[in-house]
């Protein structure tokens, strides 16, 4: 409505203007009628300028045709009428359209300017977002290259533990992981002594600031030196992180000395074992603030792990100390019960051994009494001197027989037969056997194979045997006293000798206990005979047992491998 009302005025204005004008000027045009219809058009549109261009019309015959004020048109005015409307009309659609093609210029202007500020603002907020993105991977790439570095530090340092039998080694070679596979400056291992001084001792370290460490003055107490990342760490069992040098009173002692081997960063881990803190495991770093939450906690964990495994060689040193002591104490307690068993078999070795020097000494009567002859019985005296060389070569070996039994040394494993050292072991006990109204009899598979071990050993075991079993007949009064000694193949791999006696037999109760440590059935005895006997044969790879015979009596057996080598 309002544009409508406008085109009036427009109109009235061009009437009122085009009549004050001829006032002036004869012969003024209508031609502010058409700036009243290119106005109203282009203001208002197609339907304003059509109304403008009627009124101009109208306006044009009542005013400033003559006859005035007669709004009847002549046939010969409509001509020039009808070709100023049709005027009118065209200016009032040109207008219009210029309009329409200057308001959607103007509406694709601000639609364009809508379009850029939008985008402007989306690419401004991409851009953020994108910073911000940026900004976010590179922190996360920079903390997975630390975990990363810190992870391999760890499989590094595991490794180590897993490898090393010497704790100096384990220490140098975790060092050497955490500055190789971590990449830092350096690295050292220090444990915390318990003197008065709480001195921290330098035990291992790596890394291309070496010299760093020279002469450093490094305590767990609560004095200077005490209250920095390592003495902290070590006293309060807690990871210290400094990651700025320059700025850490902790660091104070030692900050200029840091930033001449050019470190600016550290973190201290401790060492914590069941018993308490061993040490600690100080990382250096050549970066400001290099060390976060999670990089300082997976070196702790790796921390730990050296922890552990300090630990576990420290443990596993004390046992094998303890193994070597208890060996050693075995092979003492051996030649105790050896001697012990010598010395019950004193009287058969005394008689055993007098033999062939009453045989020599009677043999050398007779050589003198042949030689004093006239002449000398030469051939007499000569089997004289032969039986006195038998009789004496007789009384040696059994000298070195009981030599051999008795001596002390470390056992040696060697292949030999086994009934040559049974052979042995019944020659020597045939007295003792005999002075206890008691036969050895012996039943030997034939070509057995030789067995490995050591032979003084396996001797021991057989002497301990047959004297447990003359032992188990002294009480016997109504069956003949018989130890039988037999030996045979067990299987493809191993010898059965067994040692069996016609005695009182086994109690039940004291069965299950026989191989015990200090359990014994004799007043007189140690208990440490057969225990002594089944580590041995154990340690040479065969086992040893005892069970009931089907009359009187018991058996014990026990088995060795053929061909194959004992370690002992």
């Amino acid at each position: 409505m309002a544009r409508y009302a406008l085109a009036a005025i427009s109109v009235c204005i061009s009437v009122i203007l085009t009549v004050w004008l001829r006032e002036y000027f004869h012969g003024t045009p209508n031609a502010l009628f058409f700036c009243a219809i290119i106005l109203s058009a282009w203001f208002g549109g197609l339907g304003p300028g059509l109304f403008v261009s009627a009124l101009s019309v109208l306006a044009i015959k009542y005013y400033s045709t003559p006859p005035t004020r007669d709004l009847l048109f002549t046939v010969a005015e409509i001509p020039r009428f009808g070709i100023f409307f049709a005027a009118g009309v065209f200016t009032s659609w040109l207008g219009d359209r210029q309009r329409r093609d200057e308001m959607a210029l103007l509406r694709a202007r601000d639609e364009l300017e809508d379009k850029v500020r939008m985008r402007t603002t989306e690419l401004t907020t991409a851009n953020e977002q994108l910073t911000a993105e940026i900004a976010e991977r590179t922190r996360a790439e920079m903390e997975l290259q630390r975990l990363n570095r810190a992870l391999q530090v760890r499989s590094a340092c595991n490794l180590a533990v897993n490898r090393c039998n010497d704790e100096m080694d384990l220490l140098a070679q975790v060092c050497r992981a955490v500055v190789e596979a971590g990449g830092y400056q350096l690295a050292w291992v220090g444990y915390g002594e318990t003197n008065v001084d709480k001195a921290v001792r330098i035990m291992a370290q790596a890394g291309v600031a070496q010299h760093y460490l020279d002469d450093l003055t490094v305590t767990w107490g609560e004095d200077e030196h005490g209250h920095g990342p390592a003495g902290t760490a070590i006293r309060t069992g807690q990871a210290v992180v400094c990651n700025e040098f320059s700025s850490d009173p902790r660091m104070a002692p030692w900050s200029a000395r840091a930033e001449r081997f050019g470190l600016q960063s550290s973190v201290a881990l401790p060492l914590i074992a069941d018993d308490g803190t061993l040490g600690g495991l100080i990382v250096y770093s050549e970066e400001p603030a290099a060390f976060d939450a999670k990089e300082a906690d997976l070196l702790l964990q790796t921390a730990t792990d050296l922890a552990h495994g300090v630990v576990l060689l420290r443990t596993r040193q004390a046992r094998q100390r303890a193994e070597d002591a208890l060996k050693k104490t075995e092979w003492e307690l051996d030649r105790v019960a050896r001697v012990t068993a010598m010395g019950e078999l004193t009287a058969s070795i005394a008689h055993e051994v007098n033999q062939p020097l009453a045989a020599v000494v009677t043999n050398g009567n007779a050589a003198s009494r042949w030689l004093g002859a006239d002449p000398p019985n030469l051939e007499e005296t000569r089997e004289a001197l032969r039986r006195i060389v038998r009789d004496g070569t007789r009384a040696s070996d059994v000298i070195a027989r009981i030599r051999t039994l008795l001596r002390k040394g470390d056992p040696v494993a060697i292949q030999f037969k086994i009934n040559d050292a049974i052979g042995e072991i019944v020659a020597l006990t045939q007295n003792e056997a005999g002075r206890r109204e008691a036969s050895i009899q012996t039943d030997l598979a034939a070509n057995l194979p030789a067995v490995s071990g050591d032979r003084v050993q396996i001797q021991q075991i057989l002497l301990n045997l047959i004297i447990n079993a003359l032992d188990a007949m002294n009480a016997v009064v109504d069956r003949p006293r018989v130890v039988r000694i037999r030996s045979r193949m067990a299987d493809q791999k191993s010898i059965l000798v067994a040692v069996e006696d016609s005695g009182t037999g086994l109690d039940p109760e004291q069965a299950a206990r026989l191989f015990e440590a200090f359990y014994t059935t004799k007043p007189e005895g140690l208990g440490m005979g057969l225990s002594i006997s089944r580590s041995i044969v154990e340690a040479h790879g065969g086992r040893l047992w005892a069970s009931p015979n089907a009359d009187f009596g018991a058996t014990f057996q026990f088995t060795l491998p053929i061909e194959e080598g004992v370690k002992l």
